[in-house]
């Protein structure tokens, strides 16, 4: 299994008792659909390990969870994995419809302006904890623009046409692609500081 064929379900925060049980924190809006897995894939050092699930309950809070994995039946075995991420395939995300959609399925798409005039083609999409930003190459420029998309930011999805058209903030484009400002204008600013 590889990274590209995954998401990031959460992390194996701590040993939970003294038999192998962990704490695996999931990282989801619902959490609770994840219930029901039959195994995770365990980021260790640089290769993804599958480890199949015998027992799984809540924990405390609605967003973790105490789970038995097939093998790990120690205190010792479970600290040699506290602390990793946890991935499933990304076959087992549920389907979305409308204008939500995943950060990794975007790769690749186009990107137009709420008018639909194109923008360019998603390079990655940078996931911050405020919100994501589009990294886009704007072909016709040869240039990149980054694109925030804040919750009161509009976007469109268009799965068919793999494309997202976006309500863009006024001056960004312009601010990435070419502004009124010349260089002789940036090259006379003085802020009185003679030193």
């Amino acid at each position: 299994m590889n990274k590209a064929d995954c998401f990031v379900l959460g992390k194996l925060t701590k040993p939970h008792g003294y038999k192998g049980a962990l704490v695996l924190f999931i990282d989801a809006d619902e959490p609770q659909a994840y219930e029901d897995i039959e195994a995770i894939w365990v980021e260790v050092g640089e290769r993804l390990i599958p480890h199949f699930i015998d027992a799984m309950r809540p924990h405390n809070k609605a967003d973790k969870f105490v789970v038995e994995l097939e093998g790990v039946d120690n205190e010792a075995k479970a600290k040699t994995i506290a602390g990793c991420t946890a991935y499933l395939p990304t076959s087992m995300l549920p389907q979305l419809d409308g204008n939500t959609f995943y950060l990794h399925e975007v790769n690749g798409w186009t990107v137009t302006d709420a008018q639909g005039d194109p923008i360019g083609t998603i390079r990655k999409v940078l996931d911050y904890a405020m919100y994501p930003i589009l990294e886009v190459h704007a072909e016709a420029h040869n240039k990149e623009v980054l694109i925030p998309l804040p919750a009161q930011i509009e976007v469109k999805v268009d799965r068919a046409a793999e494309s997202l058209a976006v309500d863009l903030p006024e001056g960004l484009l312009e601010t990435y692609l070419g502004s009124e400002a010349t260089d002789e204008d940036e090259g006379e600013w003085w802020d009185g500081d003679e030193s």
